[in-house]
């Protein structure tokens, strides 16, 4: 028994010891070189310099390093050569290179070794030799041999002489090429600029001339050199700079909105994905190749088969047999929402996006994946033309109204024009949706009267849901009321369709009904929180609204909501509260500060404020308006002001009877402002009958009678009086005295001038 547990122990010693190897991998990187052990069991270690590089000593001797591979895949530009002291059981690291080796652990048992270039981090414990714990010296690079000179070719390249042969003409010593202590490989670098000038002048970008002749040493001992031709910073190049070619590529890169390369047009030629217009036929070939020997999908087929679906028009389909077969995240994203929009149906992701200016398929649907409808720049109308007459005679009765009316979005009529004439041809001619495209593509002209008249008249389901659409966006562009029929219609479909995708439209259709036929009330309910809605709403109000409905919605709104609202809308409302004698409600409506400057002058002035009238017409000066200037200036007191801008405005009656007012009207001015006819006499054609003077109000004026004439005793009151201090007493009294009979006398002589008026 002895002895058989003696053998078996012999027996288990090699497998313990292999069981003690530790594995070494290696791998070269930029810049650094690594090394992975991996150990058998959790090991304490500690790496350190050595006379020859580094050293790896671990605490747990009988280990066993598995060096075989180390060197199949890095070189020994970095790590020399690697081995195992036999003496200390070491691992050595040879390293001769300006190198640095950092260890860190990658796990309990795995250790990595990243030996990089450069000098090592400040104060590294790694660079302490492993015996005593001193510091060593930095690693100095190898000494690099010195390779031969390049004797094979003297002086420069001679062009004309391109096979090298003497020419028998010595080169000046100053003239002589240096000679350069390079590597070898300058011989290749100079061979690959010869051929890339010689390509260069072969496509034009180089011009080539011939080389001069040597200067006559006789003549000329010491040559200058030639003045250069071109500025010093000229910039010569062989190839072309990136994006400019020597010749115009026939076929430029199909690129997106943002620049990235469009996808391949034949991954998404939906109309050559069948060999055949037999549906039953391709389809059973296509499903029947989807299984392999062993029921085993193949991906390509399974692609074709969902491919030959979506041709006929089978988008669910198609996508029901890419999600079965295909394994989670391999089906193509952009076949995938290509399945929805055959359908009609908006995808839930967009990989379309930015698309619609391919030159391929990809433009139609990037236009038709765009969410909401919403215009696009940039669409590429030629190729989404193109695509859609490739489409089956199917597929373009499904597609072809949605696709004309993005396109007439987007600005282009004309390839519109294309869509919905092949949609006609698609489709039966009594079909309403044919009328509907028309009356669609008569709105988006502006033909509003138009588009009323080509509705279809006995439409039904989605056909007449877009029919109302249409009819209630011609009503709102002519702010016309829309009947009570259609608003029932437009509510029993909005009840029946839910929240489903065309909520929004019908919530804009049915608020836009309301407003026009002036139940606001129900149409901002309606809107909610949709502020483009809201606008339109607040614009129809401002527009048509009755004064009530106005009053009840504009006063006391909420600042936030009001100061959203657009300027022309705000400036409408403020303007109508105005017309209302509101103008403090009005008030609320210009505190943006953004509003009209003639509008917003008015409801200071109206408010009392024309020191805040005059300020914000000063801005405008000297284009404010005369009228509204001088309106300010009288609420001031100031008539002389007043007057003078009525004055220059040409306004005279007015400025007259400021002038009146002020105390500042003089006769001259009065006689200036007579017409000429009115002074000439009977002779010239007046008649006996009194003549209403220019100004506003004034009294009348005798033909013939200007000499005595009541204005000039008044005229002659308001002359400056005498100063009454230098006057006696009793005579400044008397003077007193006669000054106010005068001023009765005045009075009455024009109080008998002014006509009478009968009361009623």
């Amino acid at each position: 028994m002895k002895y058989i547990l003696i053998l078996l122990l012999f027996m288990a010693a090699p497998v313990q010891a292999q069981n003690r190897a530790v594995s070494v991998k290696s791998g070269d990187h930029r810049g650094f070189t690594r090394l992975v052990l991996t150990f058998p069991d959790p090991v304490d270690w500690a790496l350190g310099r050595t006379g020859g590089g580094y050293g790896l000593r671990i605490a747990e001797p009988g280990l066993r390093y598995d060096l075989a591979s180390v060197y199949r895949v890095i070189t020994k530009e970095r790590l020399r050569s690697i081995w195992v002291d036999p003496a200390s059981g070491d691992l050595l690291l040879g390293v001769d290179c300006p190198c640095h080796a950092i260890p860190y652990e990658l796990g309990p048992r795995t250790l990595v070794i990243d030996i990089k270039d450069g000098a090592p981090p400040q104060g590294s414990s790694f660079e302490l030799s492993l015996g005593d714990g001193t510091t060593a010296a930095p690693f100095q690079p190898a000494p690099v041999p010195r390779p031969r000179q390049n004797t094979r070719r003297e002086g420069g390249y001679d062009w004309l002489n391109p096979g090298g042969a003497s020419t028998g003409r010595e080169t000046p010593p100053e003239m002589a090429a240096i000679e350069l202590d390079s590597d070898l490989r300058l011989e290749d670098f100079r061979s690959m600029l010869i051929d890339e000038v010689g390509r260069g002048a072969t496509e034009g970008v180089v011009e080539m001339e011939q080389r001069l002749p040597p200067p006559d040493r006789a003549t000329d001992p010491h040559p200058e050199p030639p003045e250069p031709t071109l500025p010093e910073n000229a910039r010569a190049a062989i190839n072309a700079l990136p994006g400019i070619g020597i010749n115009s590529d026939a076929n430029p890169p199909d690129l997106m909105v943002k620049g990235d390369s469009c996808p391949k047009a034949a991954d998404l030629d939906l109309g050559s994905w069948a060999g055949s217009s037999d549906a039953a036929s391709e389809l059973a070939l296509a499903r029947a190749a989807v299984l392999t020997e062993f029921d085993v999908p193949d991906p390509q087929r399974v692609t074709q088969a969902a491919n030959t679906h979506m041709h006929f028009g089978f988008g669910a389909e198609a996508r029901l047999l890419m999600v079965s077969f295909l394994p989670a995240g391999q089906a193509d994203p952009l076949r995938v929402s290509l399945s929805y929009l055959i359908d009609g149906d908006s995808p839930p992701d967009n990989p379309f996006h930015n698309m619609q200016s391919c030159d391929s398929a990809a433009a139609l649907w990037a236009l038709l994946a765009a969410p909401g409808g919403e215009a696009q720049s940039f669409v590429n109308g030629a190729a989404v033309s193109r695509t859609f007459l490739s489409l089956p005679a199917t597929m373009r009765a499904v597609l072809g109204p949605e696709t004309a009316k993005r396109l007439l979005a987007s600005g282009d009529g004309a390839n519109a024009e294309v869509v919905r004439q092949s949609f006609e041809r698609a489709v039966a001619p009594d079909d309403p949706t044919v009328k509907l495209l028309a009356a669609d593509q008569a709105l988006q002209t502006g033909d509003l009267a138009g588009a009323e008249a080509a509705l279809p008249t006995a439409a039904t389901g989605e056909t007449a849901m877009g029919a109302l659409f249409t009819l209630v966006e011609s009503r709102f562009q002519r702010r016309e009321a829309v009947e009570g029929k259609d608003i029932l219609a437009l509510e029993a479909f909005a009840f029946e369709h839910g929240n489903g995708p065309l909520r929004s439209r019908l919530d804009r259709a049915l608020a836009h009904a309301k407003a026009l036929s002036g139940d606001f009330a129900a149409a901002f309910a309606i809107a909610g929180e949709d502020a483009a809605l809201d606008q339109d709403l607040w614009m129809v109000l401002g527009e048509t609204g009755p004064e009530s409905q106005l009053l009840e919605f504009a006063i006391g709104l909420d600042p936030d909501r009001r100061t959203a609202l657009p300027l022309a809308t705000r400036s409408m409302i403020a303007g109508r509260l105005m017309t209302a004698g509101l103008p403090n409600a009005a008030a609320d409506w210009s505190q943006s500060g953004d509003l009209d400057t003639d509008l917003a002058a008015r409801v200071a002035l109206a408010n009392g404020d024309p020191r805040m009238a005059l300020r914000l017409l000063s801005a405008r000066l000297p284009d404010a308006d005369p009228d509204l200037l001088a309106a300010s200036y009288v609420a001031l007191g100031d008539f002389d002001t007043a007057a003078a801008t009525y004055q220059t405005s040409g306004n005279t009656d007015a400025a007259t009877q400021l002038q009146r007012w002020a105390g500042t009207w003089s006769p001259e001015e009065s006689v200036s402002d007579i017409p000429p006819d009115a002074t000439a006499g009977n002779s010239a054609g007046a008649s006996s009958e009194t003549l209403v003077s220019a100004t506003s109000g004034g009294p009348a004026v005798a033909p013939n009678d200007t000499e005595n004439e009541p204005w000039d005793t008044v005229a002659d009151l308001l002359a400056p009086a005498v100063d009454q201090s230098v006057t006696p007493p009793l005579a400044a009294s008397q003077a007193r005295l006669t000054q106010s009979v005068a001023t009765r006398e005045a009075i009455a002589a024009l109080l008998a001038t002014a006509p009478m008026v009968d009361q009623p």
